[in-house]
C-alpha cells in the first residue's frame, strides 16, 4: 500500500509536467507569424509658389501727428469797441481770404482823419503864404543891391530859404499824419490773410479791443502738416525732397477716407527717447474744400497711419515676409528635394520682403513649415500650388 501511495505521488506531477509541455508546444505552433518588411521612405508635402522677378514700388508705413502748417494769432491793431462781427465767424468755422470777419467802431478814427486834413490844408497855406514871401524877399533884396550897389549878399537866411524848408517839413508832417489816420480807419475792418478756419475765438460783439488785443487763432486749411517719425536706415528709400517728392496715403483711424500728401523735408534730427528721424509731409485741401465728393475732414492732432511711397525696386522678387527663413535664407523645392538658399534682399515692409539675388525666376519656394529641414531631404509638392 505505501509503495501504491510513493507512485502516485511520483506519476501524477510528471503527467502534469508533460501534458504542460505538450499544451505549450501545440498553441505555440498555433501562433500567426508576422514577416517584417523593409521601412518605406517617408516623403513630406510642402506647399510652393513660383518665383517671377518685377518691378515694385517701395513703401514703409508709419504713424504721424496731424499739425496746421501755418497758424497765427490775429491780433488787432487799433483799439475800440466791435460794432460788427460775421455769423461765419464761429469756432470751427471756415472762412475765405479776404473775408471781413469784424469792424470796429470807427467814429474817432474819422475824427482824426477830418483833423488831420485840416491840418494839411493849414500847412499846404502857409506854404504858400512862405514861398510868396520868398519871392518878395527876392525882389526887395535885388531892389537893395541896385540901390547900394551890390552891398547886401544874397544870404539863404536873406532870401528865407530856412522858413520855405520849416513849411514844407510841416506840410509833410500833416500828409503824414493823415495816412495814419486813414491807416487806422482802414485796421478797424478785421479781415482774414489767408483762407482759414477759426480755431478759436476771442470777442464777439460789443467787446472792447485793446491796441495788440487778441482777436482769434488761425489756421491756413490749404494745407496741413503731418510730423511723422521713421527710422533712420528707410530714409534711403525715400525720393529726393526738393527734386522729387515722394507721395504718402494718408488714412485716419476714425474713417475710411485718405489723403494724399507729399514728403518734402526731412527735420534732419534723431529724437532723443525714439531715435527716430523726423519728416514733413504736406497735405493739401485737407478739408476737402476743392475736391467734391469728399465729405470727412482731416482733423487736427489727430494720429494718422502713413504709408510712404519710395523709390522703385527694379527686377526684385516679392514673397511674404514669413518664408523667409534664418539668416536669411529660403526653402525651395527642386527635384524632389530640398535646397537652402542664401538670398540678398532688396528691401523688407511689413509683410513682404523684395529679394535682389540668390533665387532665379521659376524657382518654387516652400512656403509650409518643416519640423526639422536638411538639405536634400525628399518632398513631395501639394497639389493645386501657386504658380
Amino acid at each position: 500500500m505505501s509503495i501504491l501511495k510513493l507512485m502516485i505521488k511520483i506519476i501524477i506531477p510528471v503527467c502534469l509536467i508533460w501534458a504542460g509541455f505538450a499544451g505549450f508546444n501545440y498553441f505555440k505552433s498555433k501562433e500567426p507569424k508576422m514577416k517584417r518588411k523593409p521601412p518605406k521612405k517617408q516623403v513630406i508635402v510642402v506647399e510652393t509658389i513660383s518665383m517671377k522677378p518685377g518691378n515694385y514700388i517701395s513703401s514703409i508705413h508709419v504713424m504721424g501727428t496731424v499739425v496746421p502748417d501755418r497758424q497765427i494769432s490775429l491780433k488787432s491793431k487799433v483799439s475800440g469797441e466791435v460794432a460788427f462781427i460775421s455769423s461765419r465767424f464761429v469756432q470751427g468755422g471756415v472762412m475765405k481770404k479776404g473775408e471781413m470777419i469784424l469792424m470796429l467802431d470807427d467814429s474817432d478814427y474819422r475824427i482824426e482823419i477830418r483833423k488831420a486834413k485840416s491840418a494839411l490844408d493849414k500847412a499846404l497855406s502857409d506854404l504858400a503864404i512862405e514861398q510868396g514871401s520868398q519871392l518878395i524877399a527876392k525882389e526887395e533884396l535885388k531892389l537893395i543891391n541896385e540901390a547900394l550897389k551890390d552891398v547886401v549878399k544874397a544870404t539863404d537866411l536873406a532870401l528865407r530859404k530856412p522858413q520855405l524848408v520849416k513849411a514844407k517839413a510841416v506840410v509833410e508832417s500833416a500828409r503824414a499824419d493823415l495816412e495814419k489816420a486813414e491807416l487806422s480807419l482802414s485796421r478797424t475792418k478785421v479781415v482774414l490773410p489767408f483762407n482759414a478756419l477759426v480755431l478759436e475765438k476771442h470777442v464777439d460783439l460789443g467787446s472792447l479791443v485793446t491796441v495788440q488785443g487778441s482777436l482769434a487763432i488761425l489756421v491756413d486749411v490749404d494745407t496741413y502738416r503731418i510730423e511723422a517719425q521713421v527710422p533712420p536706415d528707410r530714409l534711403a528709400a525715400f525720393n529726393t525732397p526738393g527734386v522729387s517728392e515722394s507721395d504718402a496715403i494718408i488714412h485716419s483711424q476714425y474713417s475710411n477716407q485718405t489723403w494724399q500728401g507729399k514728403v518734402v523735408r526731412i527735420t534732419g534730427k534723431i529724437t532723443d527717447k525714439s531715435r527716430m528721424a523726423g519728416v514733413i509731409i504736406l497735405v493739401p485741401d485737407p478739408l476737402g474744400l476743392k475736391t467734391p465728393g469728399i465729405r470727412v475732414q482731416l482733423l487736427l492732432d489727430d494720429h494718422v497711419d502713413v504709408r510712404i511711397m519710395g523709390k522703385t525696386l527694379e527686377n526684385v522678387f516679392s514673397m511674404p515676409r514669413s518664408i523667409l527663413r534664418d539668416g536669411n535664407t529660403v526653402w525651395v523645392y527642386h527635384s524632389g528635394v530640398l535646397e537652402i538658399k542664401k538670398v540678398r534682399l532688396a528691401w523688407k515692409e511689413d509683410g513682404r520682403v523684395f529679394i535682389k539675388s540668390g533665387i532665379s525666376s521659376g524657382d518654387k519656394v516652400i512656403t509650409s513649415d518643416l519640423p526639422a529641414p536638411v538639405k536634400g531631404m525628399a518632398l513631395q509638392p501639394a497639389s493645386g500650388d501657386l504658380p
